[in-house]
C-alpha cells in the first residue's frame, strides 16, 4: 500500500509529521482526521525529498503593488472564501488549497497575502493567526469565525457560513446601489444641464437683448445675475462645493460629531426608518452567524459592534454587552434601549427560552431585509418623480425667463 508523508496540526499549536499508509490522498486525509489531526499537507512519500529541496519563491515579497491594485475588493474576498471552502470541503490539505488559490488569483495584492498566509501556516501558525496580520483585508468577524471553526474542527462549514453571510450582504448592497443609481444619474445630468445653460447659453442671449436695447423683466434679470456669477466665479463655486462636501463627509465619519450625524439620520422621515432597518438586519445576521459558530454571546456582540456603521447603535450595544456580562439576558438588555423595536426583543425572548437564538436572529434578519426591500422600492418610486419634477421646474424657469423678453418685444410691436 502506498505511503504518504503528512504535516498536520495536533491542537492549536503543535505540528506533527509522519507517514501514513493509504490507497489515495483522500484516504490518507480521512485517517488523519480519525486520529484527531488537522491535515496541512499530504504528499506521496517519494516526493517528499523533492518537496524539501524545492525553493520557495520570494518574488511576491518584492512585489509592492500600488494604488488601486493594492486594494482587495469585497467581491474578491468572497470568491476567495468560497473557493477555499470548496477545497477544504473536498479534504484537500490547507497548504495545497492555498497554493491553488495563490496561482489562480488575479489580484496581485491578494496573491501576495495568500502566499504569505501559506508560509505562516507552514511555519506552524493557525489560519486565523495568519490572516490576522491583514486586518484591512480580513475583518474581525472573518478572523473570529475562522478561529472558532479551527477550534471546533469544522473549518469547511464555517467557511461556507461566511460565504452565505457575505453573499447576503453583497446582495443587499447591490439592491440599494441599484435603486439609487438612476436618481443619482438624473441629478448629475440635471445639474450639468443647468450649468451649461447658465454658463454658455444665457450669456449669448443676454448679449442679444443688449443689442436690441430691450429692458429685461425681473425673472430674466435674476437669471442673468446668476449666469454672470457662474461665468465669473465658476472655479470658486466648484472649490466651495468640494470643500463643503469634504467637510460634511469628514464631520459625519470622524470625532464626536459622527454620533450627532448618525442620530440625525435615524430621525429623518422615511430615510431614518430605512437606515434603522438596515442596521438591524446586519446586526441580527452577524450575531446569528457568530452564535451558530459557537462564539459566546458577549464576545459575539463585541465582534458585531465594529461591523455597524452607526455610532448610536455602537454605543447602545456596548451597554447591552456590559449588561449581559453582569448577568442580564439579551432580551432584557435590548429592552432598555429605545432603538431596538419591541417586535425584535419579543422574538429574541422566545429564541432564548427555546434555545434557538441564532435561528430566531436569522428570522428577524430576513424580516427586516424584506422591509428594507419594500422601503427601497417606495423611496425609489417617490424619489425619481420628485427629482424629475424639481429639475423640470428649474429648467422650465430658465426657459421661461429667457423667452419672456421675446414675448414682450412681440407684444410691443
Amino acid at each position: 500500500m502506498p505511503k504518504f508523508f503528512y504535516e498536520a496540526k495536533k491542537g492549536p499549536k503543535e505540528i506533527v509529521k509522519g507517514t501514513v499508509a493509504a490507497d489515495s490522498p483522500e484516504q490518507a486525509v480521512d485517517k488523519l482526521n480519525q486520529m484527531g489531526y488537522v491535515p496541512i499537507r499530504v504528499v506521496p512519500a517519494e516526493k517528499e525529498a523533492a518537496y524539501k529541496q524545492a525553493p520557495i519563491s520570494t518574488s511576491t515579497r518584492r512585489t509592492r503593488p500600488s494604488g488601486l491594485f493594492r486594494k482587495v475588493r469585497s467581491k474578491e474576498l468572497t470568491v476567495f472564501t468560497e473557493q477555499l471552502a470548496s477545497l477544504v470541503k473536498s479534504k484537500l490539505p490547507l497548504l495545497e488549497a492555498m497554493t491553488i488559490l495563490g496561482e489562480q488569483t488575479e489580484n496581485a495584492h491578494l496573491k501576495k497575502i495568500i502566499l504569505d498566509v501559506q508560509r505562516e501556516v507552514r511555519d506552524g501558525r493557525t489560519l486565523s493567526q495568519a490572516i490576522g496580520k491583514y486586518p484591512d483585508v480580513f475583518p474581525p468577524l472573518y478572523i473570529n469565525m475562522i478561529e472558532s471553526g479551527e477550534v471546533g474542527g469544522v473549518l469547511d462549514k464555517t467557511l461556507m457560513r461566511l460565504v452565505d453571510f457575505r453573499n447576503k450582504e453583497e446582495e443587499i448592497r447591490v439592491k440599494v446601489s441599484t435603486a439609487l443609481a438612476y436618481p443619482a444619474f438624473i441629478v448629475v445630468v440635471g445639474i450639468a444641464t443647468v450649468f451649461v445653460l447658465l454658463g454658455f447659453v444665457i450669456p449669448r442671449m443676454t448679449a442679444l437683448f443688449e443689442e436690441i436695447g430691450q429692458s429685461l423683466p425681473l425673472p430674466t434679470m435674476i437669471l442673468v445675475s446668476m449666469s454672470n456669477f457662474i461665468k465669473d466665479y465658476w472655479l470658486l463655486v466648484l472649490v466651495a462645493a468640494g470643500l463643503l462636501i469634504f467637510t460634511l463627509k469628514r464631520q459625519s465619519t470622524e470625532g464626536k460629531s459622527k454620533i450627532i450625524f448618525d442620530r440625525m439620520k435615524l430621525k429623518l422621515p422615511l430615510i431614518g426608518d430605512f437606515v434603522k432597518k438596515h442596521i438591524l438586519t446586519r446586526f441580527s445576521r452577524t450575531l446569528a452567524i457568530l452564535l451558530a459558530n459557537g462564539i459566546p454571546l458577549f464576545q459575539a456582540i463585541k465582534i458585531t459592534i465594529p461591523t455597524l456603521d452607526n455610532e448610536v447603535f455602537k454605543v447602545e450595544l456596548q451597554s447591552v454587552r456590559k449588561n449581559i456580562i453582569d448577568g442580564m439576558s439579551l432580551e432584557q438588555s435590548l429592552k432598555k434601549s429605545l432603538w431596538f423595536p419591541r417586535f425584535m426583543t419579543n422574538m429574541l425572548a422566545v429564541g432564548e427560552k427555546g434555545g434557538n437564538l441564532e435561528e430566531v436572529l436569522l428570522e428577524v434578519a430576513s424580516f427586516y431585509e424584506r422591509d428594507v426591500d419594500k422601503t427601497t422600492k417606495i423611496m425609489t418610486s417617490l424619489l425619481e418623480p420628485a427629482i424629475i419634477l424639481v429639475m423640470g421646474l428649474i429648467v422650465g424657469f430658465i426657459v421661461f425667463a429667457m423667452l419672456l423678453p421675446i414675448f414682450e418685444i412681440n407684444l410691443g410691436m
